[in-house]
């Protein structure tokens, strides 16, 4: 999660953020402590200046052992002299008892605010979906959906509309906006910016290999098109609100 303002043909870093599974050695992200160092140099080379990273939910995660990690990553960025900030927070895959599972800690929202990282299986209907959304909503959590392009349930007229109505935020992955013209993908992305229904563009970073931070290429090729609003808006400015535990 990033902001920049734009002058002319030239992106100019303000006041930044991202998001990913930067921890070491946790799931499918930074296989170790070389690793996330490459990512957070990366993210910071791109502007980025405040990171909440996202494991994946499991049932079996020591919390102790990410708040750790996560001291350590902070520390880690501060000895190469990037004064980059670190919250933690979880990519959660959805079930029934999520709701409760945030009340009670066990499981992370995104840097202690009320917002929650939600994913679903790609095949998921949007019945399941739009039940996740009340059912977090009514527990008092703001549910963010990860990687909103990847269910093709959304691509249906008024789903999207009828999900934010119902309280719900969504995130596009920042490498599907990078899509050429005709990628369906990234046409279906930018259509739903230019209505107001993305809030938030995300690296995603896992790995420096596989999965690098790719946001200053997303955002640079949105705010070529006179058609979006303020790109500066999904790539920082929202994600204010998230650091800050404000309603969006």
């Amino acid at each position: 999660m990033r902001r920049f303002s734009v002058r002319g043909k030239k992106a100019e870093r303000e006041n930044d953020g991202s998001a990913g599974n930067i921890l070491p050695g946790i799931d499918d992200g930074a296989r170790n402590w070389e690793e996330t160092g490459r990512l957070l140099e990366a993210a910071w080379a791109q502007g980025v200046r405040h990171i909440i990273a996202t494991p994946h939910f499991s049932r079996k995660t020591d919390m102790e052992q990410l708040r750790q990690l996560k001291a350590g990553v902070r520390e880690l960025a501060h000895r190469k002299g990037l004064e980059l900030e670190i919250s933690l927070g979880q990519e959660l895959r959805y079930f029934e008892e999520l709701p409760l599972y945030l009340e009670q800690g066990r499981a992370l929202t995104l840097a202690e605010s009320r917002y929650a990282l939600v994913e679903f299986k790609p095949g998921d209907g949007f019945q399941t979906i739009r039940r996740a959304v009340r059912e977090l909503v009514q527990y008092g959590f703001i549910p963010v959906l990860a990687h909103a392009e990847r269910y093709l349930c959304l691509r249906e007229t008024g789903r999207t509309e009828e999900l934010v109505q119902s309280g719900a935020c969504l995130q596009v992955n920042a490498e599907s906006l990078t899509g050429g013209l005709f990628d369906r993908t990234a046409a279906w992305c930018l259509k739903e910016i230019q209505k107001g229904r993305i809030h938030f563009a995300a690296s995603d970073m896992h790995r420096p290999d596989t999965r690098p931070p790719r946001l200053e290429e997303a955002f640079k090729k949105l705010s070529k098109k006179r058609s979006c609003p303020d790109a500066a808006t999904i790539f920082g400015k929202n994600q204010r609100y998230i650091l800050e535990n404000k309603i969006l």
